[in-house]
């Protein structure tokens, strides 16, 4: 009787593992990128995980933003983006899911405004093929 017990447990164990695991995989960070007319891009780093994640498919981009709060460096989040390029025609509409936002863009000049709590910020950044370009928008949060 024991024996038998004991197949039925390995038995449900056997069946459960693999409900494990796929419970284990989805606390993975879904980050998935997103193409609008050609240019994709992907959003987030709102934990440790999903930054590490955005890491290691940094070099797919050529464009990285971060938003923070000024003075604390707290990051932050659904951050709305406009980008143009120098000739003033919108390549890019967007809201960032978190506060790292990662973009590939046409080689060239391009006019980043960015807008959260109220305050807009317009920055200018000159991407390349070769290397991420880096942004940084901090603001005052009351």
């Amino acid at each position: 009787m024991k024996l038998k017990n004991l197949a039925h447990w390995i038995l449900i164990l056997g069946l459960s593992g693999p409900l494990l695991a796929g419970a284990a995989d989805s606390s993975e960070p879904d980050l998935q990128p997103v193409t609008e007319e050609g240019i994709t891009y992907v959003s987030g780093g709102n934990g440790l995980e999903e930054r590490q994640a955005l890491n290691q498919v940094s070099g797919d981009y050529n464009l990285k933003l971060v938003f923070a709060e000024k003075g604390s460096g707290s990051y932050l989040a659904d951050v709305k983006l406009s980008i143009m390029n120098m000739k003033g025609q919108k390549v890019l509409e967007a809201v960032s899911d978190g506060p790292w936002f990662f973009v590939k863009l046409v080689p060239g000049r391009y006019k980043i405004t960015a807008e959260t709590t109220g305050q807009t910020q317009t920055r200018q950044a000159k991407v390349g093929s070769g290397r991420l370009a880096q942004l940084y928008f901090y603001w005052s949060v009351e």
